[in-house]
C-alpha cells in the first residue's frame, strides 16, 4: 500500500488510537486523524518506495529492515519500523533513521 500510494489502505492498517513515532522528523503522533495528516505529508507526499530488506518478531514487536528512496535529501536510505499489533492492526510503530546509502560521485 505505501508503494502504491495508498494512503487510505495505509490509514486502515492503523488502530483508532495507535500512536507513531517518526524518529526521522522527530514527530509523534496520537490517533487516526494525526497518522492520516503523517501519512499524506509523509509518505505519498514524497513519492516513496520501499522496499523490505528482513523483517523478525522481538518480544511482541516486529522489526522490519528497509530501504527507502524517494524526494527526500538522504535517499535512498535505511529505515528499520518497530510495530507492535493490537488484533491484526497497528497500535504502535516507531520509525528510525539509520542512514543514508547515497554515494557521492
Amino acid at each position: 500500500m505505501k508503494n502504491e500510494h495508498d494512503d487510505v489502505g495505509l490509514a486502515s492498517l492503523f488502530t483508532e488510537t495507535a500512536s507513531v513515532v517518526d524518529g526521522g522528523e522527530g514527530k509523534a503522533m496520537q490517533g487516526a486523524d494525526a497518522i492520516k495528516g503523517w501519512i499524506k505529508k509523509s509518505i505519498s507526499g514524497l513519492d516513496l518506495h520501499t522496499d523490505v530488506r528482513s523483517c523478525r518478531e522481538q518480544s511482541s514487536e516486529w522489526i522490519v529492515d528497509t530501504v527507502m528512496a524517494g524526494d527526500f535529501k538522504a535517499s535512498p536510505a535505511r529505515f528499520e519500523y518497530f510495530i507492535t499489533l493490537s488484533d491484526d492492526r497497528i497500535s504502535a510503530l516507531r520509525v528510525e533513521f539509520r542512514g543514508s546509502l547515497r554515494t557521492e560521485i
